[in-house]
């Protein structure tokens, strides 16, 4: 079987047919090191991948593709540069981290907001709301707010500007099936998101060999062990 599902490839989707749950289906996940994968090869998966393979199937505790690249933290108890330098090593560049986080809402004189402040800064909003889209219809699967990191406390827009961005995706709770938006679920979708960090710095300064993109799909397990 393969560890990424058969439609990982784009198809064509129309929203009168969509179907989320076989949309974003994985047979079975891997970890790095069980794909194999020839050197260079990195992990640098598009937005509706993200949102459908990852988050939708972490929420709704379903197989997701790759099983050990996006760890699960609190993510805004650290600055991105306490991170582990080890996990910016995704994307074709070598520079990404992918994390799955719960996010807090806290009540501001603006009313409701997401906190977005760390111990050593805060993340200033540069574009929220942004469609996340999938298949030739554009059927809108989730919703991507940008970052950057700013070293200092608030309030803003005081502090030094580093060189973390940060992209937080989230489901579209209008495309999950009645029969799986319950109240937990959707609690979760309100609450929980995956995260990429890129560290700007650290792409403006990589040397070595190239790195290739993920590929979309990859021999299964019957076809490895037939050759």
């Amino acid at each position: 079987m393969a560890f990424l599902p058969s439609r990982f490839k784009k198809k064509k989707a129309l929203k009168g047919d969509f179907d989320l749950l076989e949309c974003s289906k994985v047979d079975v996940g891997m970890t790095e090191q069980e794909c194999n994968l020839p050197p260079g090869y990195r992990f640098s998966p598009v937005d509706d991948e993200l949102v459908l393979f990852y988050l939708f199937n972490k929420i709704v505790g379903r197989n997701i593709p790759l099983t050990d690249v996006v760890k699960e933290i609190d993510l805004y108890e650290h600055d991105p540069d306490q991170l582990p330098q080890d996990d910016y090593r995704h994307g074709t560049k070598r520079c990404e981290a992918y994390y799955f986080t719960n996010v807090e809402q806290v009540y501001s004189r603006e009313g409701k907001v997401t906190k977005r402040t760390t111990k050593g800064g805060y993340w200033k909003v540069t574009s929220e709301g942004k469609k996340v889209t999938y298949g030739d219809d554009e059927i809108v699967v989730g919703f991507k707010t940008s970052m950057l990191f700013n070293k200092g406390h608030v309030p803003a827009p005081r502090g030094t500007i580093s060189s973390f961005i940060m992209h937080e995706y989230r489901v579209n709770p209008s495309i999950v099936p009645v029969d799986v938006l319950n109240d937990s679920i959707r609690a979760k979708i309100e609450r929980f998101v995956v995260c990429k960090i890129v560290n700007k710095e650290k792409e403006a300064r990589q040397e070595g060999p190239p790195a290739y993109k993920l590929p979309p799909e990859l021999p299964s397990h019957e076809d490895e062990e037939s050759s």
